[in-house]
Formats: C-alpha cells, sequence, structure tokens
C-alpha cells in the first residue's frame, strides 16, 4: 500500500469513528447513500454548537443563505403575527428555502431548545464546489432534495386533517 492509500484509510478511519459523522450516518436522508458518498458529503459540512436559548436566527433577517441540519438537540421556531411555534429536532432542516433563494428573509426566528449540534453549508462553498468538482456538486444537490422531501412529508403528515371513522360519505368500514 503507497503512502497515499495508507493516508486515505486513516482519514476514512477517523471520519467512521467521529460521533457526528455516526449521527449523520443515521439520518434518514443518509440511508441509500453509501459510505464513500455519506463520508464525502459530511466533509463538506461545517460542524457549529449552539447552548440552549442561543438565537440562531431572527424572523426578517437577512438570510446568510446557509442550510442547516440538525444533527443533536432541538429548535424552536416562532413565526410572527401568525403565532405559530414549531418544534424541530435530529434530522430536520431549516434554513432551505433561503439557501435556494438568495433574496429571501428569514420567515421564522429560530432558538435553540436544547444544546444544539448542527451541520451546516452556505451557499458561497456550494457554489465553488459546484464550480470545481461538479460530481460532488450534484451530490450535495440529491441529498439536499432528499432533505426537502423528507421536510414536505413532514408536513404533509402533520398538517393533513385526521380521517373521520365512518363518515357517512364513506360509508361503513
Amino acid at each position: 500500500m503507497n503512502m497515499s492509500a495508507t493516508n486515505l484509510v486513516g482519514i476514512e478511519a477517523a471520519i467512521e469513528s467521529d460521533t457526528l459523522y455516526k449521527l449523520f450516518r443515521a439520518l434518514p436522508a443518509c440511508k441509500e447513500l453509501g459510505d464513500a458518498d455519506c463520508m464525502l458529503l459530511f466533509s463538506c459540512l461545517e460542524v457549529s454548537h449552539h447552548q440552549v436559548g442561543s438565537t440562531i436566527y431572527r424572523a426578517n433577517s437577512t438570510s446568510d443563505n446557509t442550510v442547516r441540519l440538525i444533527i443533536k438537540g432541538e429548535v424552536t421556531g416562532i413565526t410572527p403575527g401568525q403565532n405559530r411555534c414549531i418544534r424541530l429536532n435530529n434530522g430536520d432542516v431549516f434554513g432551505l428555502f433561503s439557501f435556494l433563494d438568495q433574496d429571501r428573509l428569514h420567515s421564522a426566528t429560530l432558538i435553540a431548545a436544547s444544546d444544539l449540534t448542527l451541520l451546516s453549508i452556505n451557499r458561497e462553498y456550494f457554489n465553488v464546489i459546484m464550480l470545481e468538482d461538479q460530481e460532488l456538486g450534484l451530490l450535495l444537490q440529491r441529498f439536499m432534495f432528499h432533505l426537502l422531501s423528507r421536510m414536505s412529508l413532514k408536513l404533509e403528515n402533520e398538517y393533513s386533517p385526521t380521517p373521520l371513522i365512518n363518515h357517512p360519505e364513506q360509508g361503513n368500514a
């Protein structure tokens, strides 16, 4: 084995033993990905830690064009004027719309409801990856699509009306 192969094996072993990588690898959006793709994605993401009660961003503030994935902890989102409160936790994503639409303001104030660990990527770094390594850029795009799909399904399930049992129009089951 040459020196480069030895270094690569060492890097892979270090990533695989990382607690945050293990949490990332266990997320539903990573289930269909191979180990090498998951390691590549993980290596593109920036880790940040936030203490309980800290504000991640405020509603109507200018976006930093960063998509964030909760790897550990909970976030409370408060939408102004609508008095809606949401709770996000492990595997949930936020900031995706302002990542995609760079002129968009944040629609909610997000506060760490517990000690929090996030993985994130900003639009500028993503654009560099798309230019320099299109294959990795496409992998990142597919990963974000899976996150968006999961988020859409979650919202659909949480906000869909509960079906009525033995509703007159349905007949008897």
